[in-house]
């Protein structure tokens, strides 16, 4: 269990390190300076979204990350927890945990 929890980290912090890359899906992934379009895509893509609202609410979630209002620190932390689950389908965990540390830091989600 440490190895993947390891792991999951690390893969974490280099994909944080990396450069943005552009994609050909357009300007909904374009990366920008913030790298708020690559923690979109790796908690829709880590978390299994595919409901609309449940993407809002990743981008939300990636909005105030950007804004300085949620710490990327907290987010990372209830991703790897949400994923390391071993859950089919980890996002409502995440949806879950990520609201109520959110509403302890007084953010609205």
């Amino acid at each position: 269990m440490f190895r993947i929890a390891f792991s999951a980290c690390v893969l974490m912090l280099v994909s944080l390190a990396a450069p943005a890359r552009l994609s050909a899906q357009g300007p909904a992934t374009e990366p920008n300076r913030d790298g708020i379009a690559d923690l979109v895509d790796r908690l829709t893509t880590g978390l299994r979204v595919k409901a609309p609202a449940d993407v809002a609410f990743c981008e939300r979630v990636a909005t105030l990350v950007r804004e300085g209002r949620l710490p990327v620190a907290l987010v990372d932390s209830t991703y790897a927890w949400a994923t390391d689950r071993g859950k089919k389908y980890p996002f409502p965990a995440f949806q879950h945990v990520i609201r109520l540390k959110a509403a302890k830091l007084g953010v609205p989600l």
